[in-house]
């Protein structure tokens, strides 16, 4: 997948999430909590998927959607360990072919404004600018 490819399937209407989203604890990320390989919805026939991770020790938030057997395309990061100038709050997407496997280094943007946000305002937000529409129950890893 390319830049091209990513800008069409990201820009492409009627993405959808149709299940609720429940936070789980993994024992092996302690004490993260995550939703794992949500179905994106989609009339293009890929098969999208999203993970969610958040950390209330640190009250670090994760957006990833990726595409299996071939990775990452997007991820949005909020709170979480700082990366360069882009800050703790920013936003990784696929810029090359490679990027995928090297985890989405080349594109990576400052996301300031999301700073402090809850885990729901952050997926709401993610999922406006993806255009992904939810039509599930979000059940807040903060309220439980």
């Amino acid at each position: 997948m390319n830049r091209t490819d990513f800008e069409i399937l990201r820009d492409f209407e009627g993405k959808r999430i149709s299940q609720d989203i429940r936070f789980v604890r993994c024992a092996a990320l302690y004490p993260v909590a995550e939703v794992g390989k949500l179905p994106i919805g989609n009339q293009s026939g890929t098969d999208l998927r999203m993970n969610l991770r958040f950390n209330p020790e640190t009250e670090s938030k994760t957006v990833n959607v990726f595409v299996p057997g071939t990775g990452p395309t997007c991820r949005l990061d909020v709170d979480g360990p700082r990366h360069g100038a882009a800050g703790r709050s920013h936003k990784h997407a696929l810029r090359t072919e490679r990027c995928p496997d090297r985890n989405l280094p080349d594109e990576v943007v400052p996301c300031p404004d999301l700073s402090g946000r809850s885990m729901r305002e952050v997926f709401e937000q993610f999922c406006h600018l993806a255009r992904i529409e939810f039509h599930g129950t979000f059940f807040s890893p903060e309220e439980a």
